[in-house]
């Protein structure tokens, strides 16, 4: 396979792989609201074509995010662009919500679910910047460590 094959078959795996992680948790996260929802209303049953619904709306929100570099997984802090996404993305998941009956038609419960997939969203932002400073702070300390084994090397 020669480099430039190799290449966009790198970028496309990591575009991938991270669309495929946001749309786990965002499915968790939605499927949590949602059983919490039926578990306080006094249902112990949840509806499969909810949660399939909310598989192909995290998945579908999950590309388009990716495709318009919306990630909130890789970006330092929010700028107007990446708060407008994340608040457009709260109010569309809650329109979703809406339009296909997860709630039963309660507005209440719909607005408040928009809300939470807004904190979730700022919350994902603010893990991953954790751990990418924790990942650097690791990275350095490794090339630290390996600059003072390789200091002594050739001395002698």
């Amino acid at each position: 396979m020669n480099k430039r094959l190799w290449g966009l078959a790198e970028k496309w795996l990591t575009l991938k792989i991270g669309v495929e992680m946001r749309c786990c948790l965002t499915f968790f996260l939605m499927l949590f609201y949602y059983c919490v929802y039926k578990l306080l209303g006094g249902v112990h049953q949840a509806e499969i074509l909810h949660i399939a619904g909310m598989i192909a709306a995290a998945y579908l929100f999950g590309w388009v995010q990716a495709l318009l570099r919306a990630d909130f997984d890789q970006i330092d802090r929010l700028g107007l662009r990446q708060w407008a996404v994340l608040i457009g993305s709260g109010i569309v998941y809650g329109l979703t919500a809406f339009l296909c009956g997860w709630f039963g038609g309660s507005g209440t419960a719909t607005v408040l679910f928009a809300v939470y997939m807004v904190c979730c969203g700022l919350c994902t932002v603010w893990i991953c910047s954790i751990k990418r400073a924790i990942d650097a702070k690791l990275l350095n300390d490794d090339l630290h460590a390996f600059q003072q084994r390789n200091s002594g090397v050739g001395e002698e």
